[in-house]
């Protein structure tokens, strides 16, 4: 009896063996393609309310991952210890400016400061009914800026020192002129002048590269990145792809201009606005996503770019083509 028992049992145990080991058998999902990941730029307006995961994997055309990016030592420090409890300071834009407060007429712009401390975005140094003051709206008031002014246009931004580099901390908004050939080289969102001042104009990438004034120059792929790298909680890397840069999703979005989606701190004052794009004549995503140039172009046909998403907490680099319409930002001093 007691063998027919133990017959039975193991008997049994091999079937249940078998149906177990038949499920893990079953061969895993293959992992990403190593290979350059290209995304579309489209309208998502009409998805705003779809999840993240739906959201963010559009239809595969036209818009490719930067293979260039790489973590530089002194980055990749910083981006480590930004994950640990102790926060990353907020920039002061007290220092490397003149204390003059009146523009040379030898340079087309000015940055300007005062000796005494400044404790809000509202503290101004250029008088707004003499100068077209660029709109506050986005900031952060309990950071300290500086100011620069565009003499191109009398045109006064807001200045952040952040990152061993002084920023503008908004797009810039001034109308470069057209090629020789009359095409349209920077636009208004839906070219509604009031969207320029708000969120700044979109430049094709050849005019982003001429719209920085006298002393300034748009970034490049470098300076965004330890920009970017230095207020991430975490780099990751996954099968091959370049790092996406988590949590920079969240400090350097501005608060409003953005959809439903994720709770933007903007504790730095960076104040990346969700100020769409212009794509062959379309204009999209106002409010969804906020695309700024950098100077870096890997091929003749494509050119890198920084990703600001409404509903996603990292960003990245892609590239794209130069004749999309897309915000700047300018660092102050020559390109390194």
């Amino acid at each position: 009896m007691h063998r027919i028992w133990i017959y039975a049992t193991a008997v049994l145990g091999g079937i249940v063996a078998n149906a177990c080991s038949g499920e893990s058998s079953i061969a895993p999902e293959k992992s990403e393609s190593s290979a350059i990941e290209i995304i579309d730029i489209t309208d998502r307006s009409s998805s705003s309310e779809q999840s993240s995961s739906s959201f963010s994997r559009p239809t595969k055309t036209t818009l490719f991952f930067s293979n260039k990016v790489e973590i530089k030592s002194s980055s990749s420090k910083v981006a480590e210890s930004s994950s640990s409890s102790k926060p990353a300071p907020k920039s002061s834009s007290s220092s490397a400016k003149s204390s003059s407060s009146e523009p040379p007429a030898s340079s087309a712009s000015e940055e300007s400061s005062s000796s005494a401390p400044k404790s809000s975005a509202s503290l101004r140094f250029y008088d707004c009914e003499q100068y077209d003051c660029v709109t506050m709206e986005y900031l952060n008031p309990d950071v300290s800026y500086g100011e620069m002014l565009d003499k191109r246009d009398n045109q006064v931004y807001r200045t952040l020192v952040i990152s061993n580099h002084v920023w503008t901390a908004q797009n810039m908004n001034y109308e470069i002129e057209s090629d020789e050939n009359d095409e349209i080289n920077s636009w208004c969102y839906d070219n509604e002048p009031e969207n320029c001042k708000r969120f700044g104009r979109l430049y094709t990438w050849e005019a982003a590269k001429k719209v920085c004034p006298e002393g300034w120059h748009l970034p490049t792929e470098d300076e965004w990145q330890e920009l970017i790298a230095e207020h991430s909680c975490d780099i990751v890397r996954k099968d091959g792809n370049p790092p996406v840069y988590r949590c920079a999703g969240t400090t350097l979005k501005a608060i409003d201009s953005w959809g439903n989606g994720l709770e933007n701190t903007n504790e730095y004052g960076f104040s990346i606005v969700a100020a769409g794009i212009v794509n062959s004549e379309t204009f999209m995503n106002k409010g969804i996503t906020g695309y700024l140039w950098a100077s870096t172009s890997q091929y003749e046909s494509l050119a890198t770019l920084v990703i600001f998403e409404y509903n996603e907490d990292y960003t990245r680099f892609v590239l794209t083509k130069p004749n999309s319409g897309l915000s700047v930002r300018c660092v102050k001093g020559a390109a390194e």
